[in-house]
């Protein structure tokens, strides 16, 4: 019988990463990684900061944007960017389908949706002299919320 291959766990694959490039390994690292490990959706970093103090560990909002850089550049995140809101991280989740987003230009919800033939189309194409890691696709409209509201405001006489 052969031995099952196991994945190495995100923890495992940031100590490598940290190791190979001569990057501390510290304790706080480690921390906003389980942290993050237990979000879902999309978080920003000061989000991130504040649920680290709610879990009653504080660390610096510096220590919180060099660990987010660490862990985009090893791949367990990624940064997106949602028109104004600034920069929102999101983990990689290697088993999950690859998912769009739909970011209401009025509240800003922004909602993840998965369509395969979406992703198809864009995996099977071929980019001559550049290799994708990996990619982002935002529709920008109304959502449902919104778009009820307005038709109330509009009659109602309301802008």
């Amino acid at each position: 019988m052969s031995a099952s291959k196991v994945s190495p766990t995100s923890r495992e694959l940031f100590d490598q990463y940290l190791r190979s490039n001569h990057k501390r390994r510290t304790a706080e690292r480690f921390a906003i990684l389980e942290c993050i490990l237990n979000v879902q959706g999309h978080f920003s970093a000061e989000e991130l900061g504040e649920m680290m103090k709610g879990q009653g560990y504080p660390v610096s909002t510096a220590t919180v944007y060099s660990t987010l850089e660490l862990l985009v550049e090893c791949g367990l995140v990624v940064r997106q960017r949602f028109s104004d809101k600034g920069n929102l991280y999101e983990r990689v989740l290697t088993s999950a389908v690859t998912h769009h987003h739909l970011i209401c230009t009025v509240c800003g919800k922004i909602k993840e949706i998965r369509d395969q033939s979406m992703s198809d189309l864009i995996e099977c194409r071929n980019f001559v002299g550049f290799t994708p890691s990996y990619y982002s696709l935002n529709i920008y409209g109304i959502c449902a919320s919104c778009s009820r509201q307005r038709k109330r405001n509009k009659s109602q006489g309301k802008k």
